[in-house]
């Protein structure tokens, strides 16, 4: 099938075959068969492994990832303990409750590779966030921080007293 028409550049024959229409490859594009080779030399095993580890660490980085918006809303809600706050508060330590109770199910997927280091790094972050939470609890006064938080507790004590004294 010859085209006897003019060929404009926005015209293309989708008939030829690939490499046939005359277009040159973007720049960056062009794969020479030296590299397709290199890439089969390596080995699918270890660039399996090494994308699974590379994959668990961005994991184990995930809590740290919600900590932005979670200071960003502690930070909006001020420090006085009024119901917003404790309940930003209340939120917040739930999700970094609930990211402790999740380790074992994020890491499911990487059975084939050792994960405790990665482990390790996503309860450190866990940690961070759950340390600064309670230091902001601290600062609100939902802790009980200070001596006068626990004047209940200090036992009474009886004082024998005695005074004498002369009137004139």
């Amino acid at each position: 099938m010859a085209d006897n028409k003019p060929r404009n550049n926005w015209d293309f024959n989708f008939e030829t075959a690939k490499g046939e229409a005359g277009l040159a490859d973007p720049p960056g594009f062009k794969v020479t068969s030296d590299e397709g080779a290199a890439n089969k030399g390596k080995g699918g095993k270890a660039t399996n492994t090494e994308l699974l580890e590379r994959k668990a660490w961005e994991v184990s980085i995930t809590p740290i990832q919600s900590v932005g918006m979670n200071l960003f809303m502690l930070w909006m809600s001020g420090s006085s303990p009024s119901i917003f706050p404790v309940m930003i508060v209340g939120w917040s330590f739930t999700s970094i409750i609930s990211q402790f109770s999740r380790v074992n199910t994020a890491f499911q997927n990487f059975k084939s590779i050792d994960t405790t280091l990665q482990k390790l790094a996503y309860l450190a972050l866990c940690s961070v966030s759950l340390a600064y939470l309670l230091y902001h609890a601290s600062g609100m006064g939902l802790l009980p921080a200070a001596s006068g938080d626990w004047i209940a507790f200090i036992p009474e004590m009886t004082l024998a007293e005695s005074s004498a004294g002369f009137t004139k």
